[in-house]
């Protein structure tokens, strides 16, 4: 993030060259296979290429007297890595990955809007025409600005001449294919048999494995020229998204995990949604959208799910139909933090920010069909007979297996413990740095 490359002798733990020239924090860098190219992702548009010289650096872990140099004339002793040039990238977004092809005939490059950009190296037959291109037209500005004095201009045609026969890194690497990912990209990388470049060119194509953000992971396949044909003259189709592997799991951490009292079943809640687990197979057997899940619990039977959520809400879930059946305002807009069901099996307690332990009831109720005459199946509801307030937010309630106990734990660090029964102050349980 300081926006420097520094390159290190790890013999001699020491750094012997530092890159100074990007202007934004360096994302990501990768190195061709054979050592020759380092290329870097920042910020910018452009990627920045450089040429690795393997003999300079040999030479560093070798020839380390530099007693009779300045410091100037020793750290450029030490210059293994120059300058090659930049190459424009489509997207506008920062770096995420940069990734070189086995073969080192291609490499990829991710950016945070979703956008793979895949680049190619340029044959020496095409860099030798492209040169060849650039020098007549170089020649041709020349001739139709010649004029004037003749050693001034034979100066400028010697220094343009020069100019016209170096190569930069945009003569040997060009943008070739583009794709965009359903979710933004963490990283990707080509598949690691495809080793040569005949096994390459014989398969026809490249297979770019992208992970993403939303825990898929996706495999896809870009076409490319057969050997002597240009991208044009091989009229190539599009990138394709060949496989897809999504996980059943959440898209983001988890928050809280129960267990039927069976050990059938595992409740599992994320963000916006609630999954039902099979605790035998791991597969999953209900996936239902809740609110911003913070807690959860099996109730008695193991047929209904309670969650309870960041905007302090209990939502009752019914795991045959998948279907929420009530919700019910707990904890008037603070969150609610932990769930219990007492021991009695009778009912629930739940613990928020509102600084309040509620105890509920278990109900059986009848819900009424149409226009009230026809009674509808028996179903379990809440009914709040109480409540416990504390002097700081409740982040876990938990009651013991003789119902005799109730242990809140608090904001202040502390763990209070009370009798269930009458609600009387019992002890106070200090010594952790963090509230628990």
């Amino acid at each position: 993030k300081d926006t420097l490359v520094k390159l290190w002798d790890l013999r001699a733990r020491h750094c012997v060259q530092t890159l100074v020239t990007h202007r934004s924090e360096v994302w990501s860098l990768a190195v061709s296979p054979d050592q020759r190219l380092l290329i870097t992702g920042t910020s910018d548009m452009e990627l920045r290429v450089w040429k690795i010289d393997t003999d300079r650096l040999d030479n560093v872990s070798t020839d380390t007297d530099t007693s009779n140099m300045t410091p100037e004339e020793a750290a450029k002793k030490w210059e293994a890595i120059s300058d090659y040039g930049t190459i424009q990238r489509s997207s506008k977004d920062r770096v995420v990955d940069l990734r070189f092809h086995p073969t080192g005939l291609y490499f990829s490059c991710v950016s945070a809007d979703k956008q793979v950009e895949v680049f190619r190296t340029r044959t020496h037959a095409e860099i030798k025409k492209k040169m060849a291109r650039r020098q007549k037209r170089s020649r041709e500005k020349r001739k139709s600005k010649h004029s004037g004095d003749k050693e001034d201009s034979d100066a400028s045609d010697s220094e343009a001449e020069d100019k016209a026969l170096e190569i930069t890194a945009a003569d040997e690497l060009t943008s070739f294919k583009l794709f965009r990912t359903s979710a933004k990209p963490v990283s990707l990388d080509f598949s690691p048999v495809e080793t040569d470049a005949a096994t390459l060119h014989r398969q026809g194509s490249l297979n770019i494995l992208v992970s993403q953000n939303n825990n898929a992971v996706h495999t896809w396949t870009v076409p490319i020229p057969p050997p002597g044909k240009t991208t044009k003259q091989a009229n190539l189709p599009e990138p394709s998204l060949m496989n897809s592997v999504e996980m059943l799991g959440h898209r983001s951490e988890p928050r809280s995990l129960a267990l039927s009292s069976d050990n059938e079943l595992i409740a599992s809640v994320a963000n916006k949604s609630l999954r039902v687990w099979n605790a035998h197979t791991g597969s999953c057997v209900r996936t239902l959208e809740c609110g911003t899940a913070i807690c959860a619990a099996f109730l008695p039977g193991d047929q209904m799910i309670v969650v309870g959520t960041k905007e302090g809400n209990l939502e009752l879930y019914d795991i045959p139909s998948a279907s929420l059946v009530e919700t019910f305002d707990a904890h008037e807009g603070a969150t609610c933090w932990s769930v219990d069901v007492r021991p009695d099996k009778k009912g629930i307690v739940t613990g928020g920010a509102d600084k309040c332990v509620k105890f509920w009831d278990l109900e059986l109720v009848r819900d009424q069909q149409g226009d009230g005459s026809v009674v509808g199946r028996r179903r379990m509801t809440l009914e709040h007979v109480k409540t416990l307030k504390m002097s700081d937010d409740v982040l876990a309630v938990k009651c013991s297996p003789d119902s005799r106990l109730l242990a809140v734990s608090l904001l202040d660090t502390t763990v209070k413990v009370f009798y269930a029964d009458t609600l009387k102050f019992f002890l106070s349980l200090y010594g952790h740095k963090l509230p628990v």
